[in-house]
C-alpha cells in the first residue's frame, strides 16, 4: 500500500517515516547510478581492442613458453641441469622440499634474477626472458651454492625438438 499517496493515510504518516522513505529512494537512486556506470565502463572495455587483430596484447610477446619446476633440497637442485630447446621466456616453479629456507637464481647473458626466500613445504616463482646461451642456476642463500646447490641451463638456438623443455 502507498502510504504517501493515499489521502486518508498520508496526513497519519510522520515527519519521520517520510525520511526512511526518501533515504530509501535516495540509496535505490545512487545504486542505480552505479550499476549504470559499471555497465558502461564494462561495455566500453569490451570495444576497446581496436578490432585489427594484427596486434597481439603487449603482454602476449612476454608470455612464459614453459613451466619448468624445480625442487631445492640440502644441498641439491632437481633437475640440476635444463635444457630448453628455444628463447623465451620462462617461468621457474622452485619448490622447497629441504628443512631450511632456500631460493632460486638465474644469472648470465646479463640477466640476474632471483626468488624471494622460500620456506620449507613453500614455493615461488620466477619469470624470466632467456635468450640463447647457457646460464647459471642456483640457491643464493648463505653459500648454499658453495654446499652444491647449484646447475645450469641451456637455450638453444633453435626451434624445438624432442629431447628439452
Amino acid at each position: 500500500m502507498d502510504y504517501l499517496h493515499n489521502p486518508s493515510i498520508a496526513e497519519t504518516v510522520s515527519v519521520g517515516s517520510r525520511a526512511v522513505v526518501n533515504a530509501q529512494r535516495y540509496k535505490l537512486a545512487i545504486t542505480g547510478w552505479m550499476c549504470l556506470l559499471l555497465f558502461s565502463g564494462f561495455v566500453a572495455g569490451c570495444g576497446a581492442s581496436g578490432g585489427g587483430g594484427d596486434n597481439p596484447p603487449s603482454d602476449a610477446k612476454d608470455s612464459a613458453v614453459k613451466t619448468i619446476q624445480v625442487k631445492e633440497t640440502e644441498f641439491t637442485l632437481k633437475p640440476s641441469e635444463i635444457t630448453l630447446d628455444k628463447p623465451g621466456t620462462y617461468v621457474f616453479k622452485s619448490v622447497n622440499s629441504g628443512n631450511t629456507a632456500h631460493a632460486l637464481e638465474v644469472e648470465g647473458q646479463g640477466i640476474e634474477e632471483e626468488t624471494k626466500e622460500i620456506q620449507p613445504a613453500q614455493s615461488a616463482e620466477l619469470k624470466v626472458k632467456l635468450e640463447a646461451g647457457t646460464y647459471e642456476l642456483y640457491c643464493p642463500v648463505d653459500g648454499h651454492k658453495e654446499e652444491g646447490m647449484e646447475g645450469k641451463v641451456i637455450v638453444k638456438e633453435g626451434s624445438g625438438g624432442s629431447d628439452g623443455y
